[in-house]
C-alpha cells in the first residue's frame, strides 16, 4: 500500500531576537519526501545563516539524488567546530519518507525523533557511527497507515526549564503529551500548532530557546476528480462518464451541460438545482447522486481561479455556499486534482459580448493548476 506524507511545521524565536535559530525544510518528490531540520550554534542572526545553510546543503544534495550517507559526509565536511566550546556550528536531523513506507532518520546532535502509532509512543531503533569526528544515529524504519513521526529542536526539550520543569519538559513528557493530542483527524499542521503553544505557554510567551518543530503524518492520498465540459467527440460520452466515475476519490463536475450528460448515464436525468447557493457572480450548485458536487462551468471556474489567486484559503471559504467556494474548498482538502477537461467548443461561449474567459476554459483550469501546486498539491490535467 502506498503511503502519502503530509507534513507541518512550527517555529518560535528566542525571546528579544528577529530571527530564529533554527531552520526547518521539507520537499515532495516524486517517490519520497524528504526533511531537513538545522539548529544553528547560539541564537539571533549568525545562528539563522548557520542553520539555513545547514538545510540548503541537505535539501540540494538530496534532490541531486545522493545517497544520504553522501549528504551526511559532505554536512560532516562542511560544518565547522566552534573553537571554544568545542560544539558544531550546526546540529541537524534529516529524514527521507518513501511511499512504500520505508523511512530513513538520520540525526547529529539532536534530540531523537519521536514515532507515534496508534497514539502510543513507539522507540525508534538507531545504530551509531562517525563520520568526520561526529557522532551520526541513524535510523531505518517502516512506516504504517496513521504513524506521526515528530521531530523538535532543543528549544522543544528545555521548555520549562528553571520553571515548571527544573530540568526542562524533556522528551518522554513530550511523547505524553502528543499521546494525548495526536488525534486521527488532526492534520499535521495542527499538531505542529497544538506542540507549540503548549511549548510557548511552558516559556510564559518568553522562549528562552529557538523552537522548531516538524511533524510527518503518514496517511491514505487524498483524491478529487473534476470533470468540466463535454468531450469533443459526442460519441464518446458514456465512455467518459464511465472512465469519470471509476476515478477513486471525490468527484465534481463542472459545466450544465457536463452535469446533464453525467446525469444521463449515472442517475437517469435527476439533476436538482439549489437556488439557495446562487450568487450574485456565481451560478447555483446542483446535486446528483453519486457526485460529490456539481457546479456551473467556465463562471465558477474563473471566480474559483480569483478565490485562489487573491490567497483563498480554508478559513476564508469555510462558511460561503456557492459553488466557487466549495471548489477552493474541495480542491485545498485533497492531495491530488485530476482534472477532465472536455474539448467541445459551447456556442455560447462564443459571443463577443461574453467576457474572454468564457472561450478558455482549458486555460483557466490551467491556471488554477499552477496556482495548487504552488500550494504543494500535485495536478494533473487530461484532456478528451
Amino acid at each position: 500500500m502506498k503511503l502519502f506524507y503530509e507534513w507541518g511545521t512550527k517555529q518560535l524565536q528566542k525571546h528579544g531576537e528577529e530571527l530564529c535559530g533554527d531552520n526547518v525544510a521539507v520537499a515532495r518528490h516524486a517517490d519520497y519526501v524528504t526533511l531537513a531540520l538545522a539548529d544553528g550554534l547560539g541564537s539571533g542572526v549568525k545562528a539563522n545563516i548557520l542553520s539555513i545553510l545547514t538545510t540548503r546543503i541537505v535539501m540540494h544534495l538530496m534532490e541531486n539524488e545522493l545517497p544520504l550517507s553522501e549528504v551526511v559526509e559532505t554536512l560532516g565536511k562542511t560544518l565547522p567546530v566552534c573553537d571554544v566550546r568545542k560544539l558544531a556550528y550546526s546540529t541537524f536531523a534529516i529524514g527521507q519518507f518513501f511511499r512504500d513506507g520505508r523511512a530513513r532518520v538520520v540525526e547529529f546532535d539532536t534530540p531523537l525523533a519521536i514515532l507515534l502509532r496508534q497514539r502510543k509512543s513507539v522507540p525508534v531503533p538507531f545504530e551509531e557511527r562517525q563520520v568526520e569526528g561526529k557522532t551520526i544515529r541513524e535510523s531505518e524504519l517502516q512506516l504504517k497507515i496513521g504513524d506521526w513521526i515528530i521531530f523538535v529542536s532543543d528549544g522543544v526539550v528545555n521548555a520549562g526549564i528553571g520553571g515548571r520543569y527544573p530540568l526542562g519538559w524533556g522528551l518522554d513528557k513530550i511523547a505524553r503529551f502528543l499521546e494525548e493530542h495526536s488525534h486521527p483527524d488532526l492534520s499535521a499542521q495542527e499538531l505542529a500548532e497544538k506542540l507549540g503553544q503548549a511549548v510557548e505557554d511552558l516559556y510564559c510567551n518568553e522562549p528562552g530557546d529557538d523552537v522548531s518543530i516538524a511533524v510527518i503524518k503518514a496517511r491514505h492520498k487524498l483524491v478529487a476528480t473534476i470533470l468540466t465540459g463535454p468531450p469533443a467527440d459526442r460519441n464518446t460520452d458514456e465512455a467518459v462518464v464511465t472512465m469519470f466515475k471509476q476515478h477513486p476519490g471525490l468527484l465534481a463536475v463542472c459545466g450544465g451541460t457536463t452535469a446533464k450528460i453525467v446525469a444521463r448515464y449515472l442517475c437517469g436525468n435527476l439533476l436538482e438545482v439549489d437556488l439557495a447557493t446562487m450568487k450574485p457572480d456565481v451560478p447555483p450548485l446542483a446535486r446528483m447522486e453519486g457526485i460529490d458536487l456539481t457546479t456551473e462551468g467556465i463562471l465558477t471556474l474563473t471566480r474559483t481561479n480569483d478565490l485562489l489567486q487573491s490567497g483563498a484559503d480554508k478559513e476564508k471559504v469555510k462558511f460561503n455556499t456557492d459553488g466557487a467556494s466549495a471548489l477552493v474548498r474541495m480542491c485545498l482538502d485533497v492531495d491530488h486534482i485530476h482534472f477532465i477537461v472536455g474539448l467541445s467548443v459551447n456556442p455560447a461561449h462564443q459571443n463577443p459580448d461574453l467576457p474572454r474567459q468564457l472561450g478558455m476554459k482549458l486555460a483557466v483550469v490551467r491556471e488554477i493548476a499552477d496556482e495548487l501546486r504552488d500550494r504543494g498539491k500535485e495536478v494533473t490535467i487530461e484532456t478528451v
